[in-house]
């Protein structure tokens, strides 16, 4: 999470309005104030080398702060669609690996340009095109592959002509996000490109239901490397357990992929939303009512058990643990991440990895009290240095934020949570 615009970031001059959007150096000089102290902070304090640490700022300032396009004027976005709650255009996360010392910083941006909200591209659909484009022109992200990326984004592109119809039918309040990308700073490895597509605004203008728009996305994948067709089909057949429009029934609303050339091992990654009040619920979701199965999903499932009653302080031999409503209906709602691969024409079985993504409201008040969470699980696994320096190292990179009260909104936004054989617990903490 960067500075909140609406309250942290200068207030520039609406009369010099023209003029900042037309100076595409002012408008990366104030975006650098903004958002590159925190992530010199991360990579600091993260343990990165010297060499990468100047590398990725390098990096970050020669790429990223020119597509974030014009700043504000007078505390307001250029550009209004607000993908993170508090209108940031940027959610810097920590990925934390079980089998791993050192921590990856990553961030996500909603790429933007003057023309955003205009008549030459209402939506922001052309930004982030043209802003992988030239990168991939200029070999910024080595490796770097748009074939899946042009294709997933015009499956859920809205034409023009149906713009108008798209914007006045969208509820009101829901953010008009179209195209993030995101991009993993590994240390000691290249920068790794992901893109993710809302396809709600396409569902609105068409009548098409989104997990319809996003299944056919997927299944335009098959090819030489497998098929997704047996992990589509899981996550739809379980989909369908629901009745339509069932309070807190899980609802697909994202659609991903990592931005590299097609293999056996390329991802594509559905998200879906469920309101998921207990354990069991939770568990649920997470395999699918037993449709993902596995040693990898056990212990999975046994880490979510695990972080639950770590997170809501309950005693995990209770025998009806699994039971417990731990939350209110309005505010059960989270993520789960359904990361596929394609499998080979003699497998037949779906192959998926499953996280959970929790709204970090579900562990505390504060962002000192969600400290305190996560410190204690690291500790609990392993980790006693992290767990040490979590809260200073967070007080360290967002200075502006005051970790102890929930005045202004909370520096966490989501925690992700899951479990896979090579790195065995894997959480992500978004700010």
């Amino acid at each position: 999470m960067a500075a909140p615009i609406s309250v942290n970031l200068p207030v520039s001059d609406q009369s010099n309005h023209k003029a900042e959007v037309l100076s595409g150096q002012d408008d990366q000089t104030f975006w650098s104030g903004a958002l590159s102290q925190s992530l010199v902070t991360l990579l600091q304090t993260s343990q990165y080398i010297n060499e990468e640490q100047l590398y990725y700022l390098h990096w970050f300032e020669r790429w990223i702060l020119p597509a974030m396009g014009p700043r504000p004027i007078d505390g307001k976005p250029y550009y209004t669609s607000s993908f993170v709650h508090d209108g940031s255009p940027l959610e810097y996360s920590l990925n934390w690996k079980e089998k791993k010392t050192g921590q990856t910083i990553r961030f996500t941006i909603e790429p933007s340009s003057p023309k955003a909200g205009t008549a030459a591209d209402r939506l922001n659909q052309q930004s982030a095109d043209e802003f992988l484009t030239r990168m991939k022109a200029s070999k910024g992200v080595p490796g770097l592959d748009l074939t899946r990326f042009h294709l997933f984004l015009s499956e859920t592109n809205v034409p023009d002509e149906a713009v108008d119809e798209a914007l006045s039918k969208n509820p009101p309040g829901r953010p008009l996000t179209r195209v993030l990308i995101a991009f993993d700073m590994e240390p000691g490895s290249s920068v790794v490109a992901k893109a993710y597509f809302l396809p709600h605004l396409k569902a609105i203008c068409t009548g098409t239901p989104v997990k319809t728009i996003v299944f056919d996305a997927i299944r335009k994948c098959n090819g030489p490397s497998g098929s997704y067709d047996a992990s589509v089909a899981a996550l739809d057949d379980f989909l369908e357990t629901f009745d339509a429009g069932e309070a807190g029934a899980p609802q697909v609303f994202m659609l991903s992929n990592d931005c590299v050339i097609d293999s056996p091992g390329s991802r594509v990654k559905v998200y879906v939303d469920a309101s998921v009040g207990s354990l069991t619920k939770a568990k649920k979701v997470f395999h699918l009512g037993g449709r993902i199965s596995g040693p990898a999903m056990a212990t999975g499932l046994k880490a979510v058990g695990d972080f639950w009653c770590h997170a809501f302080g309950l005693d995990s031999s209770d025998p009806d643990v699994h039971n417990k409503e731990v939350l209110p209906a309005d505010g059960a709602k989270c993520v789960f991440v359904f990361e596929m691969r394609p499998a080979g024409a003699s497998q037949g079985q779906p192959d998926i990895e499953v996280k959970m993504h929790m709204p970090a409201s579900w562990l505390g008040k504060t962002d000192a009290d969600i400290c305190q969470v996560l410190s204690t699980w690291f500790q609990k696994h392993g980790h006693g240095d992290l767990a040490s320096r979590y809260q200073p190292d967070l007080a360290s990179a967002f200075p502006k934020h005051d970790l102890g009260t929930s005045s202004g909104g909370l520096t966490h936004t989501w925690i992700s949570l899951t479990y896979t054989a090579k790195t065995g617990l894997y959480m992500t903490m978004y700010y």
